[in-house]
C-alpha cells in the first residue's frame, strides 16, 4: 500500500496530541473543545433541517419512480 505523506504526517499529529494529554481521550477532546470556543470563527455552522427545505430527509417527490419505471 502507497504511504501518503499528508495522512502519515496527520497521523504523528494525533499520536503528538495524544502523547500531550497523557494518552486520555476525554482530555484530548476536551482540548479540542477549548481551543474551539477560543476561535468560533473558524467553525463551521450546520444548518438546522426545516420540513420541506432542501436539507430536509423528506424524500424529493420530483426523483420517485413514476408509474412507468420498471423495479
Amino acid at each position: 500500500m502507497n504511504q501518503d505523506p499528508i495522512v502519515e504526517e496527520i497521523h504523528d499529529i494525533r499520536e503528538q496530541l495524544l502523547q500531550e494529554c497523557g494518552g486520555d481521550l476525554t482530555q484530548l477532546m476536551a482540548r479540542f473543545k477549548a481551543e474551539e470556543a477560543q476561535d468560533k470563527a473558524r467553525l463551521i455552522k450546520i444548518m438546522k433541517k426545516e420540513p420541506g427545505s432542501i436539507y430536509s430527509d423528506s424524500p424529493n417527490k420530483s426523483m420517485q419512480p413514476t408509474r412507468y419505471a420498471r423495479g
